[in-house]
């Protein structure tokens, strides 16, 4: 038996059929090489199935649902309209963003970025459902730290600066939606910023812009209520220890001192008094019993009722009352409350947890901004006529109606 043989009587023990032609993997057949053209076909089929994802994704999907808020939700204002209506307009993060790591000879870094980096901003009517319009306001990298509010017949963007974004300060027209002023418009209106301005920010509870400038000064205050630039707080607040005029507020303040526990009064007093003494007024229920006397007068405080509000605080307030947001427990995990409240301290109504945003519940197994801390400043909650609005920024947008509580409306 010569070597054929032999190979022949192996490959029969080993199932190897006969007659195997070229390309075989067994000795005595070369395998015949790929063809690369089959090779580069494949490839450009892959590429051009991901080309056709993307475009569905960023093009031909929008234009098929045009009334869809995209991107992550930031910020949002009420603007009334003539016939009581309203108009919520909407800032949203819609860039594409993504994780990208760094790696160097004793270097690692990971943060974030984006591609078609930009925020839009709708102009939403809730009553149908339907955007009525879409600005969009380009940026050069992520979207870290930006505000928006309505004043007048303006909607304010205001934008920090953060690595190649220069800080924003924009207004745009509520009818139009055309940019009544940017940036550069104003800082001409203001000496003080002529160096150009370095860091901008809005303070939500104070109503106010704070600002540095390239030239080193630090603090400066735009209240805009007042639409004047102030070289400092303490400038600022002089001004309004000035102010005797008459204001009325409710106050959330902890009861024996105990921060979790918060107790609501309304009151009254004048307006740098008020101001004086809010932060001592907060800290301890017990210093409204004793009216705080000061040299300038006295305030004047009425116990809203006996409710002990865990954790609450007070999101919106004016004339009709003040909407709490507050928890049913301290724990762990424990789910968010908003309670509405009229003038005289009576509840008018409340909405549970399984009727807002499921993000809204705490749970620190979840992570930072799960817990009470990390989310406490991403609600927002606004109210213009019947209509209530209730935001948690990155999550979504609630409506309801003043009168009952009754939700109108989710956008998510």
């Amino acid at each position: 038996m010569d070597m054929r043989d032999n190979q022949a009587e192996l490959y029969k023990k080993l199932g190897v059929p006969p007659g195997i032609g070229s390309g075989s993997p067994f000795p005595g057949n070369p395998v015949t090489p790929k063809s690369k053209t089959g090779c580069l076909a494949k490839l450009m089929f892959i590429v051009g199935l991901v080309i056709l994802a993307l475009a569905g994704i960023f093009y031909f999907y929008p234009l098929a649902t045009p009334d869809k808020i995209r991107g992550d939700i930031l910020d949002c204002a009420l603007v009334p309209q003539k016939d009581g209506s309203n108009r919520l307009w909407i800032l949203t993060d819609g860039s594409f963003t993504y994780v990208s790591s760094v790696k160097t000879p004793g270097h690692y870094s990971v943060g974030r970025k984006c591609k078609s980096c930009k925020a839009w901003l709708y102009e939403y009517d809730p009553t149908v459902g339907k955007v009525v319009r879409r600005i969009k306001i380009p940026y050069k990298d992520i979207i870290i730290r930006t505000s928006m509010f309505y004043n007048g017949d303006k909607i304010w963007h205001i934008a920090d600066a953060y690595h190649l974004d220069e800080p924003k300060i924009q207004t745009f027209d509520v009818l139009t939606g055309a940019m009544v002023e940017d940036t550069a418009g104003f800082i001409s209106r203001h000496p003080l910023l002529a160096a150009g301005i370095a860091k901008a920010w809005y303070d939500e509870k104070r109503d106010l812009i704070m600002l540095d400038t390239k030239d080193g000064r630090t603090g400066l205050i735009y209240p805009i209520e007042k639409q004047k630039l102030y070289p400092s707080y303490s400038l600022y607040y002089d001004e309004q220890r000035k102010d005797i005029s008459e204001k009325e507020k409710f106050l959330l303040c902890a009861q024996d001192g105990q921060d979790t526990r918060k107790m609501l009064y309304r009151v009254k007093a004048a307006h740098r008094e008020l101001i004086w003494n809010e932060s001592r007024l907060q800290h301890n229920c017990d210093q409204f019993e004793r009216k705080i006397p000061h040299r300038n007068g006295t305030l004047e405080a009425r116990q809203m009722a006996d409710t002990v509000f865990l954790r609450g605080i007070i999101y919106h307030q004016d004339q009709d009352g003040a909407i709490v947001i507050h928890l049913n427990q301290i724990d762990k995990k424990a789910d968010r409350i908003m309670t509405c409240i009229d003038r005289d301290g009576k509840t008018k109504w409340t909405v549970p947890q399984s009727e807002m945003l499921q993000k809204m519940q705490i749970d620190e197994d979840k992570g930072y901004y799960s817990t009470f801390s990390g989310s406490e400043n991403k609600i927002k909650v606004i109210r213009s006529g019947n209509l209530v609005v209730l935001m948690l920024e990155g999550a979504g947008i609630m409506g309801f109606d003043y009168g009952s509580g009754k939700k109108l409306f989710t956008i998510d």
